[in-house]
């Protein structure tokens, strides 16, 4: 068993791995471009020397220049890109080490509300055993079972009644002069006609023996709806000495000083709150920063694009087409060189994209395992484990899921489900500790069989039927 402090560390270990995987790609993709950059630069220069060699002096000095013109536009792009990354690296660095401190101080806060509700759970055990010997809380604890206990039989006798009721009418309601005289209330003040109808619902009446069966389904009817009532009344009687044993239990848990720490717990919470509510921005932030540098490195817009754009659009040129035809055609060693690097620069440039675009690919994969594990991350907040205290059962699971959305093959969706189903609690949700109503049973609030709370069988101390320690759903 693991606690709900070590689980949630567990998550956002597992997120800053793929933060860091992440974070690798993206350098990846950064000294792709950076690459890429450069040797179009090169490949712009090595045109300039091919036309050199090759056009005439006007000529030459015509695609020199343009060429010339465009790589300096290059580089000045290349450069200011450069610089604007290095800034957006820079402060992605500095909002990453400021997370990963503030995860060091939430571990330590998750740790102390942890042990506040085991400080909690430690002083009720202490205070139920005291009050098992106190008189006063068993004469009250006698009152609430059998208040219970009288409710449970009449609710049993309702339910029979009305069960009896459902089946014993069915013949009168199948008949259908009954049921007309029976719906217009014949025989009652609430029937109303004129002369008419009266001497023919009258008629109808005598023919049918109606008012001797009248009778009988009116009693039919009005014991299971006596009988109900009386349930009511004693089921609210049962929470009534229930809330008088509630108000005993928590005079004992003041007395043995449950109120100081109730407050330290809630004081512990309010500051793992609080840091969740900074480390939500932070991670805001961050991912600020991701979008800044993503839409910097490949928008449509930026100034590096327009630039390796209008250089290439100079590389297109019908004339330097030619001349990388002519210089194949001649014996000269120069342009042959030139025309070889260039050849080496083209299938480098080519290795430079496919790399770009894998990593781009991998870069998505990981986000969305990313976005799996903060929802999982910020499911586990909301749920507020860690504010109960308990721990998992199942931490095994969880580690193999945590392993399987890293890997791609699971989501946040499995985690909650294996965490729901692992989740054992010390004590009650510190949200409804006091007030809790007696627990519920066959859909009507009865369930009277001890009192003891219920958690869908996880956790908390069964109070038993049989004598013995039974609360109001508290301990």
């Amino acid at each position: 068993m693991i606690s709900a402090g070590d689980a949630f560390s567990a998550i956002e270990q597992a997120m800053g791995r793929v933060r860091a995987d992440e974070n690798r790609v993206t350098g990846v993709i950064d000294a792709a471009t950076a690459d890429a950059t450069r040797l179009r630069g090169e490949q712009a220069s090595l045109y300039g020397d091919l036309a050199r060699l090759r056009l005439d002096a006007l000529g030459q000095e015509s695609v020199k220049g343009e060429l010339d013109a465009a790589e300096r536009r290059a580089l000045s792009a290349v450069e200011a890109h450069n610089r604007q990354v290095a800034a957006i690296q820079q402060q992605h660095g500095a909002l990453s080490d400021d997370l990963r401190q503030l995860q060091t101080e939430r571990a330590a806060l998750a740790t102390a509300v942890q042990d506040a509700a085991a400080r909690i759970d430690a002083q009720e055990a202490a205070t139920e055993k005291r009050l098992a010997d106190d008189l006063a809380w068993q004469a009250q604890a006698a009152r609430r079972d059998g208040a219970q206990a009288r409710a449970e039989a009449a609710d049993a006798k309702a339910q029979q009644s009305e069960a009896d009721r459902d089946g014993k009418s069915k013949p009168y309601l199948a008949d259908r002069l009954f049921a007309y005289l029976w719906a217009r209330g014949f025989g009652t003040p609430n029937y109303r006609g004129s002369w008419l109808t009266r001497w023919g619902d009258s008629y109808v009446a005598r023919v049918i023996r109606y008012e001797p069966a009248r009778q009988n389904f009116f009693m039919l009817n009005e014991i299971p709806r006596r009988l109900r009532d009386h349930a009511d009344r004693l089921k609210a009687e049962a929470q009534e000495e229930e809330t008088r044993l509630q108000a005993l239990e928590r005079v004992g848990l003041e007395a043995d000083g449950i109120a100081a720490l109730e407050a330290g717990h809630e004081k512990a919470v309010a500051a793992l709150d609080a840091l969740d509510k900074k480390q939500a921005e932070l991670e805001r932030a961050i991912a600020a920063t991701d979008e800044r540098r993503t839409a910097l490195v490949e928008g449509e817009g930026s100034g590096l694009r327009r630039a390796q754009e209008e250089l290439a659009e100079s590389l297109r040129r019908e004339d330097l087409r030619a001349l990388l035809g002519e210089a194949l055609a001649t014996p000269t060693p120069d342009d042959e060189r030139i025309v070889q690097r260039l050849q080496e620069i083209d299938a480098a440039l080519a290795r430079l994209t496919r790399e770009a675009e894998e990593a781009r690919k991998v870069a998505v994969e990981l986000a969305r395992k990313r976005l799996e594990l903060e929802r999982s991350r910020n499911d586990f907040r909301q749920t507020g484990y860690e504010r109960q205290g308990g721990g998992f059962v199942n931490d095994k699971l969880i580690g193999d899921i945590l392993g399987g959305i890293i890997g791609g093959v699971l989501s946040s969706r499995d985690l909650g489900d294996a965490l729901r189903s692992g989740y054992r609690q010390g004590s009650q949700p510190r949200d409804n500790r006091w007030n809790r109503p007696p627990p519920t049973r066959d859909g009507w609030g009865g369930g009277f069989g001890g009192g003891g709370r219920s958690s869908g069988g996880s956790s908390g101390r069964s109070s038993g039927s049989g004598g013995g320690f039974r609360t109001g759903g508290r301990f």
